[in-house]
């Protein structure tokens, strides 16, 4: 083999074993008795808004709470478990946790989305290794959630988190193009 192959196979022998297989995960409850995981790389900032200060808005999908004065811009807040298909309507606290997600731009054709997910619980960061996240999720696991699931992963200590696809969530909360 000519000494610039081995040079070429080297360099991607070395590129394949550095490929990670971990990813880090903000850990949430959606729902009581649910916990789940969203791609800490899509999270801006966790917050807790005033739900007093959610201004409601007219001709909108129940989930859409409603618009939030975030650092002087104008944030949709969602309920994340009635925007996935798996919540109907509750009472919030007054001061609600918030996960504030931003798509990544991939293409020029795509707008960079901001909105405010609220959810029971926002917990900790948890180290997934993306090789152990069972998918598609068994049919009678969480099935108003298998659209956005990227599926089930349990945990060292035994616990199971639907591990959630945030830019499936976020590409589906197109409802401030309707308006």
């Amino acid at each position: 083999m000519p000494s610039s192959a081995l040079v070429e196979s080297d360099r991607l022998g070395k590129a394949h074993a550095s490929r990670t297989t971990h990813q880090q995960f903000l850990r949430f409850q959606l729902q009581p008795n649910l916990m789940a995981l969203i791609e800490i790389e899509l999270v801006t900032e966790l917050v807790n808004i005033l739900v007093d200060r959610v201004v409601p808005m007219p001709h909108l999908p129940p989930a859409v709470m409603g618009v939030y004065n975030w650092r002087g811009e104008i944030l949709w807040i969602v309920d994340l478990a009635m925007l996935l298909g798996g919540g109907s309507p509750r009472r919030y606290r007054s001061l609600q946790p918030t996960m504030i997600l931003t798509s990544d731009l991939n293409s020029e054709d795509r707008q960079q989305k901001t909105i405010g997910f609220v959810v029971d619980e926002i917990a900790e960061l948890e180290l997934c290794d993306l090789d152990l996240i069972e998918y598609p999720l068994p049919n009678n696991i969480y099935p108003e959630f298998s659209d956005w699931a990227r599926g089930l992963w349990a945990a060292a200590t035994g616990e199971s988190f639907l591990v959630l696809d945030g830019r499936k969530i976020l590409d589906r909360a197109s409802f401030h193009a309707d308006i």
